[in-house]
Parts: C-alpha cells; structure tokens; sequence
C-alpha cells in the first residue's frame, strides 16, 4: 500500500508538471501571436483569448482524465495483488494448523477411547499440550503480524540502552541456548547504547532471530551476538553456524509463510517471525537484511537502525 501511495504521488507530480510546462506555452504562444493573428483572420483578440482558454481547460481535463485512469489501474492492480496475498495467506495458516489440531483430535480420541496404556497416557498428555501450544504460538503470531499491517499500529517508543535490552533477552533464552549445546559468542559493548525504541516488540525481533537459530538449525551450532555503533547507526548482528538458507527462498525470506516446509512442519516454525520482525524494524526506521558472507558464520541477521 505504501508503494501505491509513492507510485500516486510521482504520477501527479509528473503529470502536474507536463500541465504546467504545457499551459504556460500556451499562454506564450497566445500572448505573443494573438495580436497579429487578429488582424490576419479578422478575428478579434478577445475571441483568440477565450479560445485559448477553452484549450488550457481541454488539456486540464484530458489530462485529469489521464491521471484518473492510471491512478484507478494503480488502485484495482493493487487491490487484486492485495487479495491474492491474503488469500496466500489464509490458505497457508489453513494448512499450518491442520496437522496440529489433527494431532491433538486423535490423541484426544485415544484418551476417550481407552485406546492407549496407562504407560503412555503421561506422554500423551505431553504431545497434547505441545501441539496445542504450536497452535497457540502461531495464531498469537498471525495476530501479531495483522497487527503490524494495520494502519492503525505505533509504536511507544522510549530512549532505551540498546546493550541492556538484547543482554536481557539473551538470559531469558538461555535455558533454551544451553539445552540445544548451542555455544554463544557474544560481543556487546559495555558502555551503554542508547536508542529510541518500543520495549514491547523490539525485544520480539532479538528473541524471533535467535529462536530461528535454534529452531531451523541442529544441535550444538554457535550463535553469535554483536553490538556496534558507528557514525551514530547502530548495528545489532546475529548470526549462526547452522543450515544454509535454501536459495529458493532466500528473495522472499521476509514474507510471510517463507520458511521451508519441513521447518514449518518439523520443527514448528511459523514462517511468521521474520516477517513480523522485518515490520517492526520498518517501524523502528531501521532496515533488517541476511547475509552470508560473514567470516566464521553460515548467515547472520543484521539490524541497522
């Protein structure tokens, strides 16, 4: 939608400028030659200024015509772009609940049936819960990027130390880091790091980027997490020795439902996180990318704010 609204205002720019330029040599045209045209004709110059006129407001009009045309194909591409994409994404949170709640159906059955030993009903009870908090993780995620998508949204933003926040974030996953043997190479400044941000869903980028890390990778890989400021822009890099992204999507990686199949299956991922924390970051006036060139890492996530 916003590139709808860049795109509407360059074409009224574009065409008000072609109206300008072409009215005032019309005018020109009309103030130089109307005298002696007068005389040739037998026409008096009044009559040559009225015409002139009732050219300026023709080609106002035919150009107005223009504009609306290209504007309402704008209007109607974008709409049917707009669609598609949410019929993309109904389609895909369709699919992605399916299998979960499929899984929960059937346990639950067997648990009403007797169909399972009293052995196995602890775990059971384990795989219930489990598949039911993917379920909630993921609708709590699809609310969190409608959320984001809405006009309405802004965020509170509030002069925070950038170090502190991403330390704290680190300690709240680090049961989750130790249990995978994941090795931490951390690289934050001791001095603090202040920058405006939203303490609700800044933290959400930090914590979406590194579960990725831990939920799209195997076991014991190293992630690491660094904090620079130069040139007043602050860089927040987290990168990891895991799987290389998959070519296929590495263009689309900020879109919604973009992660692999397998991850969204297997390993419970969303394909929501990255796209929500791309927004929030838009949101911030920073900028998110991925790269894969970084020395002694498979890929890292880079903020720039």
């Amino acid at each position: 939608m916003k590139q709808l609204k860049k795109k509407i205002v360059y074409y009224y720019l574009v065409i008000t400028s072609v109206l300008l330029i072409a009215e005032w040599y019309l005018y020109q045209f009309i103030y130089q030659y109307s005298h002696s045209l007068s005389k040739q004709v037998g026409i008096s110059k009044e009559v040559f200024c009225v015409g002139g006129a009732a050219l300026v407001v023709f080609l106002f009009c035919v150009v107005s015509y223009i504009y609306y045309h290209k504007v309402n194909q704008m209007i109607i591409m974008e709409s049917e772009h707009q669609v598609k994409k949410r019929n993309i994404l109904f389609a895909n949170i369709a699919h992605d609940l399916k299998n979960p709640m499929a899984s929960v159906l059937g346990y639950a059955r067997a648990l009403e049936e007797k169909a399972v030993s009293k052995d196995e009903e602890d775990n059971i009870y384990h795989l219930i819960v489990d598949k039911s908090n993917q379920m909630n993780d993921m609708i709590l995620k699809m609310f969190q990027y409608a959320k984001m998508e809405s006009d309405g949204f802004h965020l509170t933003l509030v002069e925070t130390d950038i170090c502190e926040l991403v330390r704290n974030v680190i300690v709240d996953r680090y049961d989750e880091i130790e249990a995978h043997n994941i090795e931490l190479d951390i690289e934050i400044p001791e001095e603090k790091i202040i920058h405006s941000v939203d303490r609700t869903e800044f933290p959400r980028v930090i914590q979406n980027l590194i579960s990725n890390a831990i939920k799209h990778n195997d076991d014991a890989i190293k992630i690491g997490i660094h904090i620079t400021k130069e040139n007043n822009k602050i860089k927040i890099m987290i990168a990891d020795t895991g799987n290389e992204i998959a070519p296929e999507i590495r263009e689309h990686l900020f879109e919604p439902f973009q992660c692999s199949d397998v991850s969204r299956v297997a390993k419970d991922g969303s394909g929501l996180g990255l796209a929500i924390s791309e927004r929030i970051i838009q949101l911030h006036k920073g900028k998110i990318t991925v790269e894969h060139n970084v020395v002694g890492y498979t890929k890292a996530f880079v903020i720039v704010m």
